[in-house]
């Protein structure tokens, strides 16, 4: 569940571009020019200043609105700071609670589409191994598909 976590407070770093918090900066997309990927995404030099592509607000405004059943998790609403455009005080289950069922659908008129089906097969994977019964069977499976998600969030940038 920690390690649940870890992942969820890096991709809301990076889909907020929270400072400290992101992955994704300018060397990251100095990177991508350098590797020919994802020009359109390179930083605008305007003077002395550098800027990168706006963040994503409407993410921080759909979770202002969720209302989740009590005792399901904290009260969402209340993590959701507008005003530094972050999430306060995340804890390991409110983690959990946002991969699995309410960052897929934040996250589903807002982002564009390859991005969108990345991330919510990167949930569907937490999903998939936070049951508590696996099919051990499956076990390979489930690894196959976390390195390609993987290999997908390398070339996809928020």
């Amino acid at each position: 569940m920690h390690f649940e976590k870890n992942v969820c407070d890096s991709l809301i770093g990076t889909l907020l571009n929270i400072i400290g918090k992101t992955k994704d900066g300018l060397n990251a997309r100095l990177d991508l020019i350098e590797m020919n990927i994802q020009g359109e995404l390179a930083p605008i030099e305007v003077g002395k200043r550098t800027y990168l592509p706006p963040v994503v607000i409407s993410f921080c405004q759909c979770l202002k609105g969720v209302k989740v059943a009590q005792g399901h998790s904290s009260n969402v609403k209340s993590l959701v700071s507008m005003q530094d455009l972050k999430l306060n005080g995340l804890k390991s289950h409110d983690c959990h609670i946002l991969m699995q069922q309410l960052l897929p659908v934040a996250i589903h008129g807002i982002l564009p589409k390859n991005i969108r089906h990345t991330i919510t097969r990167l949930c569907s994977f937490f999903s998939s191994i936070c049951r508590k019964v696996i099919d051990p069977l499956k076990l390979d499976e489930l690894q196959n598909k976390i390195v390609v998600i993987l290999c997908e969030l390398v070339f996809v940038n928020v």
